[in-house]
């Protein structure tokens, strides 16, 4: 059961008078539980300390999130939470975050790895008095995690082996990294097909992409010319279009850190398609 504040507050009707009985709060900081590429689970930790020998009682608990002035979120928690007397207590506020909703509503700025969050509401604290609410109003950086984007930009014929009637090709990928960091990307996992049909597999085991640029990765494509068909043995010998697919799996070592202190990785899929000209 909650115990009542001591009974001096029942005499005690000012604010001023109040005040070396309430509960101070204090922003912490704030935790990355998990993070990827759909959504960020985030945790803004407050320490609450009761003056108090005896323990309070949390009543309500409001919370309006903004990131760069956007109003993004805001509820009430009306659970109610205990104060431990005499002591500092954590009270975590937990959110959640999908990125295409929350980079369709702010603009997440090239060149940067965070973007501003504003944090205000009130804590609710029950007294003899009634309900004490303490207003907070917290800002800083919230990590702003955007998803490398992949383009085809060149694809190249480099050998013609007419013994073998093997064709050596190269397909030219623009990665572009948005953030201040650079990117590590590890195992990239790739399929190519033409026209639909398959062409080329293979693995790249670790690439960085500097920050705020787009970096190249070049893929390497083997051509049966015996197996494939017509159509993209005349766009390899004479320089005409052919229909690229690639679909690949990796692992993105990102700007941010768990909570051991390690950099957070980031499983990514891609599936792109595009037409390219066969450059001779």
């Amino acid at each position: 059961m909650k115990r009542a504040l001591p009974m001096i507050l029942v005499l005690l009707t000012g604010c001023d008078e109040l005040d070396p009985f309430l509960p101070k709060i204090f922003f912490d900081t704030l935790q990355v539980e998990e993070i990827d590429f759909q959504q960020a689970k985030i945790d803004f930790v407050f320490q609450v300390d009761n003056p108090n020998p005896v323990e309070v009682g949390l009543s309500s608990f409001s919370y309006d999130l903004g990131l760069e002035g956007i109003h993004l979120l805001a509820g009430d928690n009306e659970d109610g939470f205990t104060l431990e007397a005499a002591d500092a207590s954590e009270l975590r506020l937990p959110v959640d975050l999908g990125w295409k909703d929350t980079w369709d509503t702010v603009q997440a700025t090239r060149g940067l790895d965070t973007v501003g969050f504003g944090l205000k509401g009130h804590f609710g604290f029950d007294t003899p008095l009634g309900e004490a609410r303490l207003p907070y109003d917290e800002g800083g950086d919230f990590p702003a995690l955007r998803t490398p984007k992949f383009r085809f930009k060149n694809l190249r014929a480099t050998g013609l082996d007419i013994f073998t009637q093997t064709a050596s090709l190269e397909l030219d990928l623009g990665i572009d990294n948005e953030h201040a960091s650079n990117l590590f990307f590890d195992r990239f996992d790739y399929g190519l097909t033409v026209d639909g049909q398959p062409l080329a597999s293979g693995l790249v085991n670790t690439f960085e992409v500097q920050g705020a640029e787009e970096g190249d990765l070049c893929l390497p494509i083997q051509v049966n010319l015996l197996t494939a068909g017509a159509a993209i043995v005349s766009a390899i010998t004479n320089g005409g279009a052919l229909d690229i697919g690639l679909g690949a799996n990796m692992d993105v070592e990102t700007p941010f850190k768990d909570l051991s202190g390690n950099p957070v990785i980031v499983p990514l899929s891609i599936d792109e398609a595009g037409a390219l000209n066969v450059q001779l």
